[in-house]
Order: C-alpha cells, then sequence, then structure tokens
C-alpha cells in the first residue's frame, strides 16, 4: 500500500512539474507576440527605423505616396514626416499626394526622451498627363518688365485660371486651343529669373518653368540656314532654278518647332516692274499674305502646328513671287 502511495505522489509531483512548465511558456509566448515584437525595448533605448528596404522613388502628382515605418522602441517613438525641411505629417504611415518637383523627405523617429535617428529618401514627384504645361523656347521666356510676350508649344491650359510670375498674379490669355499664353511680366520686378507658376480653379498649382525678366535687349538666337544671293521670278519658266528659291531642304524643315520664327532676309531688284515675295509650301500652297517691301525687307513667319503639317505633307517650303534676291533664311 505504501509502495502504491508512493507511485501516486510521484505521478502528481511530475503533473505539477509540467504544467508549471507550460504556464511559463504561455507567459512568455504572449509577451512577446507578433503585435509587441519589442517588448524589451524600453524608453531608455536609442530609437531605431527597422525598415531595409527605404529606397528613392518617382510618383506622377496624381499618385499618393505610401509608406510605413516600423521603429524601436514602439511605444516610446514618435515617427515625423518632412518635405524638403516643412513637416507634412505624423505616424509610422503616410499616404497622401505630394508636389510636383524633385524632393528630400526625411523621416524623423524620436523618443520620449528626446533622443533620435532619421533616414532621408529622394521623391521626384512628375506632373500627371493632363497636367498644364508651359513651352520650352527661351526665346519666349525672355521678356522686359512690364511687357507682353506670347509662350507657344504649351499643353492643357484650358484649366488654368491663375498666373503667377516670382508670386505676383499677371495678366493672361489662353490662345490657339490651349497651346499658347500670353503673359504680361510685372513691372516692378528686378531684373532676374523667376518661376512662374500655373494655378487651376482648384488652387492646385503647377510649376510652369523659369522666365526671365530684365531690362537688357534679348540676344539674337537665330541660326542661319542658307545664306547668299538667290534671284527669284516666277515669270521664268518651269525648270528655270530661279522661278522660285527651294534651297532649304526636307530635313531641315523637319526639325522645326512650333513658335519658332522663321526670318527671310531679302532685297529688291530695282529694274524689275513690281516687286512680291510670299512664302508657301514646294506645292506652292500659300503659307503668308504677299510682303510688302519695305524698310529691313524682312519676311517674318511664326511657326504654326499647321504651317508644319502642311510643309511635312507637301515637300517643305520655299519663297515663291517676283523682283527680289533671298539672301539670308534663319530659325530662331
Amino acid at each position: 500500500m505504501k509502495q502504491y502511495k508512493g507511485k501516486v505522489l510521484k505521478a502528481m509531483m511530475m503533473l505539477l512539474a509540467v504544467g508549471f512548465a507550460l504556464a511559463g511558456t504561455s507567459t512568455l509566448s504572449s509577451c512577446s507576440s507578433d503585435d509587441e515584437p519589442y517588448f524589451t525595448a524600453s524608453e531608455d533605448d536609442n530609437p531605431r527605423i527597422l525598415n531595409t528596404d527605404l529606397a528613392d522613388s518617382k510618383i506622377d502628382r496624381k499618385t499618393n505616396y505610401k509608406l510605413e515605418i516600423k521603429v524601436t522602441p514602439v511605444h516610446y517613438t514618435t515617427v515625423t514626416w518632412l518635405l524638403d525641411g516643412t513637416k507634412i505629417a505624423e505616424g509610422t504611415t503616410i499616404d497622401q499626394p505630394l508636389p510636383i518637383g524633385n524632393h528630400e523627405l526625411k523621416i524623423v523617429a524620436t523618443t520620449t526622451k528626446g533622443k533620435t535617428t532619421s533616414r532621408t529618401l529622394n521623391v521626384v514627384v512628375t506632373p500627371a498627363a493632363d497636367d498644364p504645361a508651359l513651352g520650352t523656347n527661351a526665346v519666349e521666356l525672355w521678356v522686359a518688365p512690364g511687357a507682353e510676350t506670347t509662350i507657344h508649344n504649351c499643353k492643357n491650359l484650358g484649366t488654368v485660371t491663375k498666373v503667377m510670375v516670382g508670386g505676383k498674379e499677371v495678366a493672361f490669355e489662353i490662345l490657339e486651343e490651349g497651346t499658347a499664353m500670353k503673359l504680361t511680366a510685372p513691372a516692378d520686378l528686378e531684373n532676374g529669373d523667376y518661376a512662374i507658376t500655373l494655378v487651376d480653379g482648384d488652387g492646385v498649382e503647377f510649376p510652369g518653368g523659369t522666365i526671365k525678366v530684365t531690362s537688357e535687349p534679348k540676344p539674337s538666337m537665330e541660326n542661319v540656314l542658307w545664306e547668299g544671293h538667290h534671284y527669284v521670278s516666277w515669270d521664268l519658266g518651269d525648270g528655270d532654278p530661279n522661278k522660285n528659291f527651294n534651297l532649304i531642304t526636307k530635313d531641315q524643315v523637319a526639325k522645326w518647332k512650333e513658335g519658332q520664327t522663321l526670318r527671310v532676309y531679302c532685297s529688291m531688284k530695282d529694274d524689275d516692274a513690281y516687286h512680291q515675295i510670299k512664302l508657301a509650301t514646294g506645292w506652292w500652297t500659300d503659307l503668308t499674305s504677299p510682303y510688302e517691301f519695305g524698310e529691313g525687307n524682312v519676311v517674318k513667319f511664326e511657326l504654326t502646328q499647321d504651317a508644319l503639317d502642311k510643309m511635312a505633307a507637301e515637300d517643305g517650303v520655299i519663297c515663291v513671287g517676283h523682283g527680289y534676291y533671298v539672301d539670308k533664311v534663319t530659325i530662331e
């Protein structure tokens, strides 16, 4: 009987030991759950950003920037998001749009004891496909204070309700079905380069590039395409090299862009009965009205997309008319 009682007591003690062991395991398991992985960290510890995959990124304006940061000590650390030095969010996650441009995004983790660490990323935010944008012709982006300039090769200007130059609102007009803008530079700006900002009806701002506002004379940016002394008369027979001027090649024409200015410098043949010049396609389709000869004798033609399309379809550009010489042709 004593032997039987001893075996029962021994078995009960073993069961108690196993129970204590299981209870300890359960306690440890609950303390180290996935919900609180850093239970051993205290507010006296240095903060750490645990993400190993942080990288620079590129998004368009209509795509939210999304990121989640993991830190320790998790219960004693605040995460702050700084875009180009300005606080834009607080918390371990961010999910919001960012302005267009190249930005420095700094993620700062700060503990309750004032200890900090940080990571810095580059974020490029590009315009969306339907955002307004201005052309980049340097000649058009050079204007005197208080003067007007017209900027061509623009996009999606139909939503623009306000234009700022150097932080000052300016008068503007949308032309050519939203592909050109005429604006007036502020009269009180000092000579310098100023940012253009386009603003839509919802108050969203879009960078429009940089404009030079200066009282200095605009430098010549003409590229000479041809120079010589070529007589023109449409009274001459077919096949005569002087029936028209056709010495600008189609390869040259193919490089021209909307908004550029074509200039034909010419001089009159004094003993001819009359003097007339027009620009036309290679098929003799008129591109300009007859030019009235006078002081300077320069035919100035601002290239439109319609004219460029006609030149591309009809063998380039020629000069026609009677009683003059073509002396130089330039593009600006």
